[in-house]
């Protein structure tokens, strides 16, 4: 899981991370592609009160980690004590929405002292609706450190992202939709590079139902690597949405995309990315995440890789409690040869998790345990391993 910043756009989510290889895209609500942060927290996973003005949480995780350095031999234990503070504010009427919201933690490990590190995040976004306009934006900025499966050492990174999605209704079952999408990622420490990632689509919709939209589409996307390396794909799409009230709710899109690299020439892609949310009722339901999508590699060398990432998440109530289960799955495949962490680039990623949480005083406090497993399985041996992480967290809301 990333630290403080999970999407693409820089939305700002505290939970149990192996649950949370994903963001939401702000491009019509659709997931983004992992980051390699993996660190799990035992921070709440009790669904978030809505914001009503000004909303303030402090959190307290502890952490026990098998495998704080991800090594394949000899592996390392560590204890992490992590304090977080959150705000978040939000001013809505019938028409539009503003509000902003700010992170910032400190982790403190018992042995790898040199794995220590303050991450913030701070984000912005509001949406405007009227009868024929719907439009929304969101635009953050983040530091996160830590240790990274997708460059198997410990990385600081400065990130910020960008997105704007509108859509404009000409009848009541034809409308169109626009979206662009950025992020950018600059590595503070030495040997690895600075990526980028810039999509934009637009689709013609149709209203076939009061419950499904769908409609042709066309996207273009530049992803830049190290040294200015620019890997570009367009093609056609198709967007399917479906929403049955509150209980079932569908965005996706699919695509076939012409990718051109400067180290492998044309190519052809599929691509795709879709959210589904289930509510049987208010003591059940499930979340399931995909997507597969292109990323430049952070390693100096460069390169571009092909990554599809599935996520599960079942949740039920238990009297005053609430209980997780998840499963993360990531493939990982590089369209070109640059030798720089080929083996980490051709890999797959595996996570199990499971997280209890309880109040402990009125709507205001809560405890959670947690306990997740992950493994990475890679093309060179010397970089799989695999580990366990369990934890404790408190969180206290304003």
């Amino acid at each position: 899981m990333t630290r403080l910043f999970p999407n693409s756009a820089g939305l700002l989510l505290f939970g149990l991370s192996a649950l949370s290889g994903f963001g939401r895209d702000v491009a019509g609500e659709l997931p983004s592609l992992p980051r390699g942060f993996s660190t799990a927290r035992a921070a709440s996973s009790a669904k978030e009160r809505g914001l009503s003005g000004l909303d303030f949480t402090l959190r307290l995780n502890t952490l026990y980690d098998s495998n704080v350095a991800q090594q394949a031999l000899d592996p390392e234990s560590d204890w992490l004590i992590t304090p977080a503070v959150q705000a978040s504010y939000e001013l809505v009427n019938s028409r539009w929405k503003l509000g902003a919201r700010a992170g910032l933690e400190h982790d403190f490990y018992q042995k790898r002292d040199d794995f220590s590190a303050t991450n913030y995040s701070l984000r912005a976004y509001g949406g405007y609706r009227s009868q024929k306009v719907v439009a929304s934006f969101t635009s953050g900025i983040s530091s996160t450190s830590g240790f990274n499966r997708l460059t198997s050492s410990f990385i600081e990174q400065f990130s910020y992202g960008s997105g704007l999605l509108a859509s404009y209704h000409f009848t009541g079952k034809t409308s169109l939709f626009a979206s662009w999408n950025q992020r950018t990622t600059e590595s503070q420490t030495g040997g690895f590079g600075d990526t980028s990632s810039v999509t934009t689509g637009l689709s013609a919709l149709w209203r076939m139902s009061p419950l499904l939209t769908v409609g042709p589409g066309f996207r273009h996307g530049t992803r830049t690597g190290v040294g200015d390396e620019e890997f570009t794909v367009m093609g056609p799409t198709l967007r399917l949405d479906y929403q049955l009230a509150s209980k079932v709710k569908l965005r996706s899109s699919f695509g076939i995309d012409t990718a051109d690299s400067p180290f492998s020439g044309e190519d052809t892609l599929l691509n795709w990315s879709a959210a589904l949310t289930y509510r049987a009722s208010s003591l059940w339901g499930f979340d399931l995440e995909m997507i597969r999508d292109s990323q430049a590699s952070l390693a100096r060398g460069g390169g571009f890789d092909e990554v599809t990432s599935y996520r599960f998440n079942y949740w039920r109530k238990i009297r005053t409690a609430r209980a997780q289960l998840g499963v993360s799955f990531e493939d990982r495949n590089p369209t070109d040869s640059q030798p720089t962490l080929v083996g980490v680039r051709d890999s797959k990623y595996l996570a199990l998790s499971a997280a209890l949480t309880f109040p402990v005083y009125q709507d205001q406090a809560d405890l959670t345990l947690s306990v997740a497993w992950r493994d990475l399985s890679t093309t060179a041996g010397n970089s799989s391993w695999d580990g366990l992480q369990s934890g404790l967290g408190i969180q206290w809301r304003f």
